[in-house]
């Protein structure tokens, strides 16, 4: 009787432990499975219906943009791809939440909140690199037009002050708000202007000399 509580009653209450979690594990299986099926005839469905637009895309230059960031795919299928992954995420997630696992389950929780912001960050992101290289077309030609020296410079410094800037916004949208706040902003503004101050000191006085004698032409 004494070996029976010993070894034979924790192996029951193992057993029925397990028998226990089998049809969870069973239902969160059976959402993984149906979930992957429904993934790939929904992303089969998107390429389908995107296909007439791969000629637009392509006369439009999004295909030759995507073919320049690495990617070979048409348009279309890049849809479809980022749909079935979309969509797997989604059913990963609902697997989880049927075991019932509730540290693993937070832990996705916070994830999904968390991807509106990079993809909020990222469109801020491709937004800005396009104003930047606008603005620096702007400031080009205007400066080509009024005879001001090294227009192609004042050009790249636009660019790269509103990259910056973007840069700073997309940071803060992924989460390093505290980099950019109080003393720790400071520092950071500090460090860049003295790191630009120190690049210019050692590499372009010539340019600055060259520059200021134009102006003082200019005036006499």
């Amino acid at each position: 009787m004494k070996y029976d509580v010993l070894i034979l009653e924790p192996f029951r209450e193992m057993t029925l432990m397990v028998a226990d979690f089998i049809p969870t594990l069973l239902i969160a299986l059976g959402i993984l499975f149906i979930g992957c099926i429904i993934a790939h005839a929904v992303q089969k469905l998107v390429v389908r219906m995107f296909m007439p637009f791969d000629e637009a895309a392509e006369s439009m230059g999004i295909t030759q943009a995507l073919k320049k960031g690495g990617v070979r795919q048409k348009p279309s299928a890049v849809l479809g791809c980022l749909t079935y992954w979309v969509m797997m995420v989604m059913v990963l997630i609902m697997s989880v939440k049927a075991l019932g696992v509730a540290a693993v389950s937070g832990v996705l929780d916070r994830l999904l909140a968390y991807i509106p912001n990079v993809i909020t960050g990222v469109v801020v992101l491709i937004f800005g690199m396009l104003l930047a290289k606008f603005v620096a077309t702007i400031i080009y030609i205007a400066a080509k037009n009024t005879d001001m020296p090294i227009p192609l410079t004042l050009a790249k410094l636009s660019k790269l002050a509103i990259i910056i800037y973007v840069s700073i916004i997309y940071l803060t949208e992924i989460g390093f708000v505290g980099l950019f706040s109080g003393a720790n902003y400071s520092i950071f503004l500090t460090g860049i202007v003295f790191a630009l101050a120190l690049a210019f000191g050692l590499a372009g006085k010539d340019v600055a000399a060259k520059y200021l004698g134009v102006l003082d032409k200019t005036a006499k």
